[in-house]
């Protein structure tokens, strides 16, 4: 049993990741959902630093230039000490991104997140998703 509440609380951690942080905008739950040195690895992401503070940073970068950022996570699935999230997201690009000005166009987008929790908290995000894609939609590469 103690497995299944784990799982359980895994994931509602992921759907507070996915609804509070990033759908939201609450940047001050990064501070209860992060380790202090949590680390994220994403090649498509530019460095924003380690911590809570880092995660506030990519979310405020993605949030400025898409506004009305909406994440739909279509799957969680969790096990052990990982967490797969399964997502899609919308957005209106209204401000600079990756040196694209703004173009006012609708975005969608989808990609993969994993979570790595460690005694109640992320303390690593593994994330690939289709930026070309979302470049080639806002107009920055054809």
């Amino acid at each position: 049993m103690p497995a299944t509440v784990a799982v359980d609380e895994s994931r509602a951690l992921a759907r507070r990741f996915i609804h509070e942080l990033w759908n939201n905008g609450n940047l001050n739950v990064a501070d209860t959902l992060f380790d202090q040195d949590v680390v994220n690895h994403d090649p498509a992401t530019p460095e924003v630093g380690m911590g809570p503070e880092g995660i506030k940073k990519l979310v405020k970068l993605y949030r400025s230039a898409f506004p009305d950022l909406i994440f739909q996570a279509e799957e969680i699935m969790a096990e052990r000490d990982l967490v797969a999230i399964r997502w899609s997201s919308i957005g209106t690009h209204r401000g600079e991104f990756a040196g694209v000005a703004p173009s006012g166009k609708r975005a969608a987008t989808t990609g993969i997140t994993l979570l790595r929790i460690y005694r109640g908290v992320i303390t690593e995000v593994f994330t690939n998703w289709d930026a070309l894609g979302l470049m080639k939609q806002i107009g920055a590469v054809h």
